[in-house]
């Protein structure tokens, strides 16, 4: 069964896609990208956050007790306890950010291996190399941008 599977995706992927396939394909890429980004910031901040108490229970006695959050309840435990906890877990949420980046590029690269054979051009693309070709036209003409306080 999953032999048939497969060969019904490769034949589909052998048909010329239309305009409207082409699109569709390119936005899910690039929504599919920003929610990878979207990840990354998210734990980045949770990292920031582990951080900061990190560093606070590091300065407090080791048998104090402290509050963590496990899954929606609030547990009493000692500083001795959270602390190894909160360090492993930071250390994961950096390699998961490390992997995450991986993923990211690689989409990105796949976006562009897309654009590049559905031959997509974004319209700020051709702006911006209008602008290039115009700017570079101008050779040696200089605006001087001046900030005065009167």
């Amino acid at each position: 069964m999953a032999t048939s599977g497969s060969n019904a995706s490769s034949s589909k992927s052998k048909l010329p896609l239309t305009k409207d396939q082409v699109v569709t394909g390119f936005n899910e890429l690039r929504q599919q990208q920003r929610m990878m980004a979207s990840r990354i910031s998210e734990v980045e901040m949770d990292m920031k956050e582990h951080d900061l108490v990190i560093d606070v229970l590091k300065g407090v006695d080791p048998s104090r007790k402290c509050f963590r959050l496990v899954g929606g309840v609030l547990v009493e435990r000692s500083v001795n306890v959270v602390l190894p906890g909160l360090v492993s877990n930071r250390e994961k949420m950096k390699e998961f950010v490390s992997s995450l980046k991986t993923s990211l590029e690689n989409k990105g690269k796949e976006i562009n291996q897309f654009r590049e054979t559905h031959g997509i051009q974004i319209k700020g693309d051709e702006a911006k190399d209008d602008k290039e070709v115009e700017s570079s036209s101008k050779g040696g003409e200089r605006q001087a941008n001046i900030l005065a306080n009167v």
